[in-house]
């Protein structure tokens, strides 16, 4: 064979390689990969529990509404806003499992700038027959009430999918566990 076309079909065997490792690059990250780049983000926000209130929807209805001081730990601002993206589940005790079965809303969208808090609300609704005086049974029926919602729950663990954040929430605070509970009505 002449030098010419061993040459030839040298140089058509390095752009046949070249060209497979071009596709093999190109399909490889298209594919899902499981890296640790997409783990939980459990870190970026803390938070801190500020407060539990117990807000009248209507004469048979009550939500209780919990408030969280978040705490951006990162140089980036972060805006969290309900929608398909959040996802809200109760972590359970004693296994620590996480649970949908309860509907958890965000109260409103937040902006959390750098380095900064900012205080979010998490609202549980159910059926409540509000009292009709306002005396220490009535203030018994809502402090049963809120313990109720909160009973085998040891919080709640916000998902932003579009983050990667994962925020842990407490449903408890040693510093409200004597505390009254504000009954506010809207």
């Amino acid at each position: 064979m002449a030098p010419w076309k061993k040459l030839g079909w040298l140089g058509l065997a390095v752009c046949a390689l070249a060209l497979l490792v071009f596709i093999v690059a190109r399909f490889s990250r298209l594919r899902p990969s499981s890296s640790p780049a997409d783990a939980w983000n459990s870190g970026a926000i803390q938070s801190t529990l500020a407060g539990v209130r117990v807000r009248e929807v209507d004469s048979t209805h009550a939500a209780v509404v919990f408030f969280y001081d978040l705490d951006n730990r990162t140089d980036i601002d972060y805006r969290l806003s309900s929608g398909p993206d959040v996802v809200i589940m109760s972590r359970l005790q004693p296994t620590g499992s996480l649970s949908s079965d309860e509907p958890i809303n965000l109260d409103s969208a937040a902006f959390v700038p750098a380095k900064n808090r900012t205080r979010v609300a998490l609202e549980i609704s159910h059926a409540f027959d509000w009292p009709v005086q306002r005396d220490a049974a009535a203030e018994r029926q809502v402090r049963q009430f809120v313990a109720d919602q909160v009973a085998g729950v040891e919080g709640f663990v916000l998902f932003d999918q579009a983050t990667r954040y994962q925020i842990e929430l407490a449903a408890t605070s040693p510093a409200f566990q004597q505390a009254p509970v504000s009954t506010g009505q809207n």
